[in-house]
């Protein structure tokens, strides 16, 4: 694993970024940025932005958002910020430096994360594909917020905080998770079949840029990890199958397996944690995984 200074300072810089606008506003400048790369790939099939631009050292979430997350523990640390798990606000407004500097070493160590992570042998199909484990930069996102937490909010809160009022029920979960996997699915068959492998990269990009929204205070279903896995499970099944209905299906049940991941992960890991460990993140990283061993299974 060769990484370059280039990476390096690219992540420093995203890391800062990210703090300075806060890990929700960055991660809202992510989606944007992802829409766009992949709506050129899919002009310009040899592009490679979605890859080296939009999740790269500077825009990744494991660097952008990331980051933003750990200068918010930090900043609540130093008092500065009423809670860690505010990442919302932007944290260039108290203009200390040091929160700068907490996101561009983050932003680092993400970098790093993510490129070690990365390194974990892919397995192969039967017919020789190779496939990849797990989602390094969502893993990385996982473990920059553990690093956060240790060094700095030790101590459980003793409140129970929801991750989302508004997609906490069971209801809701499941209705959120089954309509937004239904989106991916219907938006992965409509594209031509040779931009079909951007639909999960461009879905996510959509999902969050909406959360531009939760920054102005506004509520909205969070999505992007529903929706990738969603559109990945549906080019999965469609390798194996050209029945609609089959990749439509499989797409819901995606969705709605991934829905049910996040809220676990936020009931047993977030509520009772002063810091943000981000569900999405660790819902992406476990649908990856699972999506891996589908494809074992069915190669």
């Amino acid at each position: 694993m060769a990484l370059t200074l280039t990476e390096f300072v690219g992540a420093a810089g995203g890391g800062a970024l990210g703090a300075a606008l806060g890990a929700l506003g960055g991660f809202a400048l992510l989606g944007a940025i992802v829409m766009i790369a992949t709506l050129i790939s899919v002009a310009v099939p040899s592009s490679t932005l979605v890859e080296t631009l939009a999740f790269g050292p500077v825009f990744g979430p494991h660097v952008m958002f990331a980051s933003g997350v750990a200068a918010a523990t930090y900043a609540a640390y130093i008092r500065q910020h009423d809670s860690a798990r505010d990442i919302t606000s932007p944290l260039i407004v108290y203009n200390k430096m040091s929160i700068i500097g907490v996101g561009a070493a983050f932003g680092m160590l993400g970098q790093l994360l993510a490129r070690l992570v990365g390194e974990i042998p892919a397995v192969h199909t039967s017919s020789g594909k190779e496939i990849a484990m797990t989602d390094s930069l969502a893993v990385s996102v996982v473990l920059t917020a553990l690093i956060a937490a240790v060094l700095w909010a030790r101590k459980p809160t003793t409140e129970r905080q929801q991750w989302l009022p508004w997609q906490n029920s069971a209801p809701a979960v499941l209705t959120i998770g089954a309509v937004a996997g239904a989106v991916a699915g219907s938006i992965y068959l409509a594209l031509p079949e040779e931009s079909r492998a951007m639909a999960g990269p461009f879905l996510y990009g959509v999902s969050a840029f909406s959360l531009l929204a939760l920054v102005f205070g506004k509520a909205v279903p969070v999505t992007h990890h529903i929706t990738l896995p969603a559109a990945l499970t549906a080019g999965v099944v469609a390798g194996h199958t050209s029945e609609p209905s089959l990749i439509l299906l499989a797409a819901v049940g995606a969705g709605l397996l991934a829905s049910v991941f996040a809220e676990v992960w936020a009931r047993l890991m977030l509520e009772r944690c002063k810091v943000h460990l981000d569900p999405p993140a660790a819902a992406i990283a476990m649908m990856a995984t699972l999506l891996a061993l589908l494809q074992l299974v069915i190669a």
